[in-house]
């Protein structure tokens, strides 16, 4: 124990060393304050524990004690700076319940069986009770801003707007706000929902395109730097493609802190027509796979009958019936990047180009068994056939622009040799395309 003891007393002075040299080094300075306080901290915990490892084991039982007795107080310190009295309570209540056991048990060098096995009960009794309590408590403020919202809810359970192209039947759990509530007033919005019992809330609004917008992370952009000059301290977690609704939108992941709580959610945005929508959700605390889903309700909930939506839907129609190597799914990931009132052959060409692309990047498996399905397509068209659409792939590959007629004839080929497919088959080609389709719009 000695030997431990002295071991780890000599690699507490050598981190704090290494720490501070290796920092010096490396940018000619000494770190910042709270690192070097960190390090110096860790370190003098590592020498006491050393000290008290060659004390021996009644070192080691007062070091516990004290850490213990420490900890206990640290921990009812910061609860009662950062949580209510009633999370204090309960917070309290069993860090105490945990350290009156470890003082039980480590009191005495030597204890009696009753001792023990009641020292034990309580330590275990505690952490059981420590657990309770911080999952009540991290319910505590869900349940508080749910009361909130509840007060506020509107017996409404249907929103239309045809001025914007938009309906919404609400889905189960969820309530439209009451317009003239305060607690909103500053989020702009056409609509404000919520989900109490899950304590999210939802603002859809519409506004006219900002002029010279390029991109919707430009737009998004642009939107967090508003939120950090209005005082909110919003951190970006990550950003991604999504569909709101059937309409292809931009997603970023967002957490914040504002009046003491703390926040997760999303901003999406997308394009419909002169008009930007945006979709800003939000939840008390972490993001779970429950909001999300609660989210996905709400999404699914909404109807589009502005341009976007009706061009989208009119270009399905269209591809699927001249190509049916495509599906919907593809219609709306190949929309993200061309105009949606665009011609059939201009969403052909632009899928088919990353589908050729995105085929290398598919697992060798994926990739061996979608050569094999074009393998079929390919016999089933005749040579020339083959042969021009071979050419025609080629210049994709090769990024040559090619005509609108070639364009034209080589999705007419190529949807008469699918359509002639086995729709098992088929199908399994169908979401082998859709994979490679968007990757290769990564790329």
């Amino acid at each position: 124990m000695k030997v431990a003891g002295v071991l780890f007393c000599v690699s507490a002075v050598v981190s704090v060393v290494v720490s501070i040299v290796g920092r010096e080094t490396a940018s000619g300075a000494s770190g910042p304050l709270a690192t070097q306080t960190t390090a110096f901290g860790s370190g003098f915990v590592v020498l006491v524990f050393g000290l008290a490892l060659i004390q021996g084991v009644n070192g080691v039982r007062i070091f516990v004690l004290g850490s213990t007795a420490l900890l206990s107080l640290g921990m009812i310190a910061m609860a009662a700076l950062f949580h209510s009295v009633r999370e204090l309570q309960a917070l309290a209540g069993a860090i105490l319940l945990t350290s009156v056991g470890y003082f039980t048990l480590l009191l005495q060098k030597e204890a009696s069986k009753a001792r023990v096995v009641a020292a034990v009960s309580l330590i275990v009794a505690g952490v059981a009770a420590s657990v309770a309590a911080q999952t009540w408590v991290g319910g505590l403020a869900r349940r508080a801003f749910g009361a909130e919202l509840r007060k506020v809810a509107s017996a409404e359970r249907e929103y239309d707007d045809p001025a914007a192209g938009l309906s919404i039947a609400v889905p189960p759990g969820w309530v439209i706000l009451e317009k003239d509530a305060e607690m909103y007033s500053e989020v702009p919005s056409k609509v404000t929902l919520a989900d109490p019992e899950a304590g999210t809330v939802a603002f859809l609004n519409q506004e006219g395109k900002p002029p010279g917008l390029l991109t919707l992370d430009h737009y998004l952009d642009a939107v967090l730097a508003r939120l950090r000059e209005s005082g909110l301290s919003a951190e970006q977690s990550e950003r991604r493609d999504a569909m709101v609704g059937r309409a292809p939108a931009r997603r970023m992941a967002l957490t914040w802190t504002d009046e003491g709580r703390a926040y997760s959610g999303f901003i999406s945005a997308w394009l419909d027509g002169s008009s930007i929508f945006t979709l800003i959700g939000a939840t008390i605390g972490e993001w779970t796979d429950s909001t999300e889903a609660r989210f996905a309700a709400l999404e699914g909930a909404l109807r589009f009958t502005a341009p976007v939506e009706t061009a989208l839907t009119d270009a399905e129609a269209r591809l699927t019936a001249e190509c049916p190597l495509f599906t919907s799914t593809s219609v709306r990931t190949i929309a993200r990047r061309i105009a949606p009132g665009s011609a059939t052959e201009v969403y052909f060409k632009v899928g088919w180009t990353w589908a050729l692309k995105g085929q290398g990047q598919l697992d060798p498996a994926a990739a061996s068994e979608l050569g094999g399905l074009m393998s079929e397509v390919f016999a089933g068209m005749s040579r020339a056939d083959r042969r021009g659409f071979g050419a025609y792939s080629e210049k994709l590959r090769g990024g040559q622009r090619t005509t609108r007629g070639e364009d034209v004839a080589a999705m007419r080929t190529l949807g008469r040799a699918t359509s002639a497919l086995a729709p098992d088959s088929l199908a399994r080609l169908q979401t082998l395309t859709d994979a490679a389709l968007t990757v290769g719009g990564l790329l």
